[in-house]
C-alpha cells in the first residue's frame, strides 16, 4: 500500500467517529477528492477491502470502479 493510501485510511479511521452517520458519505467523498487533488491515491482501488463501507462507496464513486460498460454486452 502506498503511503498516501495508508494515510487516507488512517485519517478516515481517526475522524469517522466524529462525523454524524448521515454526513459520513459526503465527508468521505470530500476527503477522497482532497487527497486525489493533492497526492496520488490511484492504488486505493487495490486496497478497497481495508476500508469501511462508507469509504469504499466514496472511492468506488470517485474512480467509477465497476461502472465500465462492456461493449459486447450491447451488441445486437
Amino acid at each position: 500500500m502506498s503511503p498516501e493510501v495508508a494515510l487516507l485510511l488512517d485519517v478516515w479511521d481517526t475522524i469517522k467517529s466524529q462525523i454524524p452517520a448521515k454526513e459520513r458519505l459526503h465527508v468521505a467523498e470530500d476527503l477522497v477528492r482532497t487527497f486525489e487533488d493533492n497526492v496520488s491515491i490511484s492504488e486505493a482501488e487495490d486496497h478497497l477491502n481495508e476500508f469501511d463501507t462508507v469509504m469504499k462507496a466514496a472511492i468506488v464513486s470517485h474512480f467509477d470502479i465497476g461502472l465500465e460498460e462492456d461493449d459486447e454486452e450491447w451488441e445486437y
